[in-house]
């Protein structure tokens, strides 16, 4: 079932104002596509401080020192992780092809497991190692139709937008 409403939601734990604006845009055009979003999902093994630090503390150390992914979306026999970045770098890249590695010993993951993007801007070298990684990327420039994969394209697109933006 989709989860109609979801760019509705006033608050996505663990976004930002920036990716809340791009998430927004995302939504606006797939969230017919996906039957659940989780947001702020903790996945790796985080430090723990011992046993003689209090449950509180030794679960505060965990919370802050476990990778952080922003979103991880369900659909059909598919689980995406989702990072939501205004200017990805080499960071964001590396993030996402980590949390590819570590969702599945933290996560019930469903067969096939696929890596996102969404951002306003995307550098040349950016979008050539996204792709060479089979990581989709949702671009949302200011003020421009979006660029959006053709191999996953929303229901309805303005007639105006073009695959090649």
């Amino acid at each position: 079932m989709p989860v109609y409403g979801e760019k509705n939601k006033r608050l996505y734990a663990g976004l930002n104002e920036q990716s809340i604006v791009l998430w927004r845009k995302f939504l606006e055009l797939y969230e017919d596509r996906f039957d659940s979003c989780e947001y702020n999902v903790r996945v790796g093994r985080g430090i723990d401080p011992g046993p003689g630090v209090s449950k509180e503390m030794r679960d505060m150390w965990h919370a802050v020192t476990t990778k952080r992914l922003d979103v991880v979306a369900n659909r059909e026999d598919q689980t995406w992780v989702i990072e939501i970045e205004e200017r990805p770098g080499a960071r964001t890249f590396g993030q996402v092809l980590l949390y590819l590695h570590l969702l599945p010993q933290y996560y019930p993951v469903r067969k096939k497991l696929i890596g996102g993007l969404v951002c306003a801007r995307l550098g040349f070298d950016m979008t050539a190692a996204f792709r060479a990684n089979d990581v989709l990327y949702f671009q949302f420039p200011p003020g421009g139709y979006p660029k959006l994969p053709p191999t996953f394209l929303p229901s309805t697109l303005s007639p105006l937008w073009s695959p090649t933006g």
